[in-house]
């Protein structure tokens, strides 16, 4: 027996260089991803209001925050740009309204 402590393991989400995953590059686990991760983050009613057109709160720009940080820590882009104002890329609203209920307007 050593008496040195075992290095743990790299992380699978260990990706240096790689970039972060699309929500529309097509994989076939990302809508479930992205219905995962909107409810983890209790972001649904923001992105409901941001899709919508409504005003956002402060709160709704919060749970954006919590959301991208979720998307990238399970190696995906943002859904949410926060730059200047809160937008989600019209494609990824159409997989988002497909894919997770509560959106599907």
């Amino acid at each position: 027996m050593s008496s040195t402590p075992e290095v743990p393991r790299e992380s699978s989400n260990y990706r240096p260089g790689e970039p972060l995953r699309s929500w529309t590059s097509g994989e076939p686990i990302a809508p479930v991803d992205a219905e995962l991760i909107i409810l983890a983050s209790e972001s649904l009613a923001s992105l409901r209001r941001l899709i919508d057109g409504d005003n956002l709160s402060d709160e709704d720009l919060i749970a954006f925050g919590r959301l991208n940080s979720d998307c990238v820590l399970r190696w995906y882009e943002p859904i949410v740009s926060l730059v200047r104002e809160p937008q989600i890329d019209p494609e990824v609203i159409t997989l988002l309204k497909a894919s997770v209920p509560g959106l599907d307007s």
